[in-house]
């Protein structure tokens, strides 16, 4: 087995030998392979040294160009943030005041609401004295509805006097509110029943006016105003019988001449003519809507002037309007005459305005509603 092991040992060296023997043929062309191959490792390893320089330049510049944007970055962020604190701290010094100005506010509507409340409170414990108070002197004096009733009877007159002016009325509704008083059957009330007969007297000599009447007069007569005549001349009759008293020139016709010269001598000496108007038209008939548009404005100022108890403005609309008619309008017409006389008529109205106040017994009313009786023994003066 050693000796074997040997052999191969010592014949490996030969193989070497033949090996280093070969090498020298084929030095040449080993030499070149060589040259060859390290050109090409040489270039491949200058391409890849280029390719690494130029990456690591660009991740260099990407890097400065990243740490760059993200300080301008965060620059940015710092002003934005500091113009925030800025603008948040302006806002609140603007507000500061007006806050100030509502919590104020606020602090007096509470102390106002606050006081409301303990007016509210007193009042409303006011009213339920009051309330116990009437329920008292309701189970001590029986009566007390017909008082109340008679306090608003009272009113009623009032109304009707002043707002209406029916003093008619009012007088029905005072004798109304004096029997309630005497169906009490209390002595102690006969002052309150003389200051009713007071008022009762003092409404009962106003004359009464008739308002609506004359209101209804007058509408009567403006809805009629475009059914009046004007007051025109009949030209063709004029011109005829101006014709017919002409004389001739001719000799054979003196008898017809003299008949009619007789004949106008007779008529200018028996018959006086009064002439109102001129021969021609006072208006054309294009013009007597303006005349009825002005006599109804005149009727209806008067209708306003009656509302407003006004008779100066009343008597004067109605003067105008008439004259009117009676200057324009045809006097033989029937229908004309009957618009004339109205107006003569209503022209005579006397609109009277009360002069009382208010009522005497009023007070004592009120007294006998709250208290149950009349509080003092004088009467009251008027």
């Amino acid at each position: 087995m050693d000796n074997k092991k040997l052999d191969k040992n010592q014949q490996e060296p030969k193989n070497e030998l033949i090996s280093n023997e070969k090498i020298p043929e084929s030095s040449a062309a080993t030499s070149t392979k060589r040259s060859s191959s390290e050109n090409q490792h040489s270039d491949r390893s200058s391409n890849i040294s280029w390719g690494l320089l130029f990456t690591f330049m660009l991740i260099l510049l990407l890097t400065f160009t990243c740490l760059g944007g993200g300080y301008y970055l965060h620059q940015e962020i710092n002003k934005q943030t500091d113009r925030t604190q800025r603008l948040a701290q302006e806002l609140t010094l603007a507000l500061k005041e007006p806050l100030e100005k509502v919590s104020k506010l606020d602090q007096q509507q509470r102390q106002t609401e606050s006081k409301l409340t303990q007016q509210l409170t007193l009042i409303s414990a006011s009213q339920s004295r009051l309330n116990n108070r009437v329920a008292t002197l309701a189970q001590r004096n029986p009566n007390r509805w017909m008082a109340e009733e008679a306090k608003y009877l009272v009113r009623m007159a009032g109304s009707k006097l002043w707002l209406e002016q029916d003093p008619i009325t009012a007088v029905s509704l005072l004798k109304a509110a004096d029997q309630r008083i005497q169906s009490m059957k209390d002595p102690a009330l006969t002052p309150l029943r003389k200051t009713l007969a007071r008022d009762i007297a003092a409404v009962s000599i106003i004359k009464s006016t008739d308002i609506a009447g004359t209101v209804l007069m007058l509408n009567s007569i403006i809805e009629n105003l475009d059914q009046l005549p004007l007051n025109r001349v009949d030209l063709v009759n004029a011109a005829n019988k101006i014709d017919n008293a002409k004389m001739t020139e001719s000799v054979s016709d003196w008898r017809n001449n003299l008949t009619k010269s007789w004949q106008s001598l007779m008529e200018d000496f028996i018959v006086v003519r009064k002439r109102t108007t001129d021969i021609t038209p006072l208006l054309k008939p294009d013009e007597q809507w303006y005349l009825v548009e002005n006599i109804r404005n005149k009727l209806l100022q008067s209708q306003l002037a009656l509302y407003h108890q006004d008779e100066v403005n009343y008597r004067q609309s109605l003067t105008l309007a008439r004259k009117w008619i009676f200057q324009y309008f045809d006097l033989k017409n029937t229908q004309t005459k009957e618009t004339l006389a109205a107006l003569d008529a209503l022209s005579t109205l006397e609109i009277q305005t009360p002069k009382i106040q208010n009522f005497a017994s009023t007070p004592l009313l009120q007294q006998l509603v709250t208290h149950g009786n009349l509080m003092g023994s004088e009467e009251p003066s008027i």
